[in-house]
């Protein structure tokens, strides 16, 4: 019988994970021990097939090999409703024992492997596609018994507040993140592991002069040869590891302009449904905002003068020298006097440092 204690930590593991968006292959990995399992997934599926998954990093070459195809058609994707129960389900559940002998996804591709007999259960259902846990056993150990089940059954509710914490961290990251790109430009596209634009976005068809369009859930370059550069940069965004990417991209109506596509952090994303990258579309010639600084925050971060934190402030805004002399009433002279005194208490050496830098804060 499983030791209900260890698996209960283990499941607090799982919504510590869910809450820091990190660490799910290691909470993972703990869950499988504490089940008596060698292999801890938890998927995205639809009815018919996996879309993505996440797993203890003892599972990872199976998945590859399973996700690649090699591997025979999966019966338990038409034998098995997981959510029909709303509980844990064991293969005895929805084979005979002489079925399992004969099944071709059991024997030529589980087996070799040393594992065979599954727990799962959903812990996110969906009309179309659903979160689901999988807990696969050793041969060696025989199948998960009904006082296991039991056991498991009880951490469910656990479970689903997981995912349901997962959900909500993840997409309140990416809320965030959108938030603070929208000063960049017009438009703001979520997009999924799998290079998909998530549902409810139509760039494009609101304003026909956009260079963008969906089509079947992928972004469109309206001038085709633009096509393999949006392809490339959306593949940079949501690989791993990941990297921020532009695409050059023109409007019907002469407009040029750069989609640039940053990756969103925290691990599950494509799990959970929520966008691991984020683009902005930008116009290539429009005068970019000032940035707008705060001159008492400065002077109280850096330790400046209120003269300095003018200064720095105002080069900041886009102001040349003679411009800033001009605006406070000085000489030039003096304005260069309180910049180099802003360089040497910032740790910076040039303009362009000190106005990155302020950019950033």
């Amino acid at each position: 019988m499983l030791n209900i204690d260890r698996i209960r930590a283990a499941a607090d593991g799982v919504i510590a994970a869910a809450l820091l968006a990190r660490g799910w292959t290691e909470a993972l990995a703990e869950l499988a021990r504490a089940a008596e399992a060698r292999h801890a997934v938890l998927m995205r599926n639809t009815p018919q097939r996996v879309i993505t998954s996440i797993s203890n990093e003892e599972a990872r070459e199976g998945i590859a090999d399973y996700m690649a195809g090699r591997a025979p058609p999966n019966s338990r994707y038409s034998r098995v409703d997981t959510q029909r129960a709303g509980a844990f389900r064991l293969d005895h559940d929805d084979y005979a024992e002489e079925e399992l002998a004969r099944d071709p996804y059991y024997q030529e591709f589980l087996r070799p492997m040393g594992i065979f007999w599954h727990a799962n259960a959903v812990l996110a259902p969906g009309r179309d596609e659903h979160i689901e846990l999988s807990l696969k056993r050793g041969i060696e150990l025989g199948p998960y018994q009904r006082d296991d089940v039991v056991g498991l059954n009880n951490l469910l509710p656990g479970l689903h507040a997981a995912a349901r914490i997962a959900k909500l961290t993840l997409d309140a990251e990416a809320r965030g993140m959108a938030w603070l790109l929208r000063r960049r430009g017009e438009l703001i596209i979520e997009i999924d592991g799998r290079g998909r634009v998530l549902p409810g976005q139509l760039p494009g068809e609101a304003d026909p002069s956009l260079p963008l369009r969906v089509v079947g859930r992928r972004l469109a370059a309206m001038d085709q040869t633009a096509q393999p550069l949006l392809d490339r940069a959306i593949a940079h965004a949501i690989a791993q590891p990941a990297r921020m990417a532009l695409a050059p991209l023109d409007g019907p109506d002469g407009r040029r302009w750069i989609l640039q596509i940053h990756p969103v952090p925290g691990q599950a994303r494509d799990v959970f449904l929520s966008a691991q990258a984020i683009a902005v579309l930008i116009e290539r010639n429009l005068k970019p905002a000032a940035i707008l600084t705060n001159a008492a925050a400065i002077r109280d971060a850096f330790g400046l003068t209120g003269r300095e934190a003018d200064v720095a402030g105002l080069l900041a805004e886009g102001l040349g020298i003679r411009a800033i002399a001009a605006r406070l009433e000085i000489q030039p002279d003096t304005a260069r006097t309180y910049l180099r005194e802003v360089f040497d208490k910032t740790g910076t050496r040039r303009q362009v440092e000190l106005v990155a830098l302020l950019a950033r804060l």
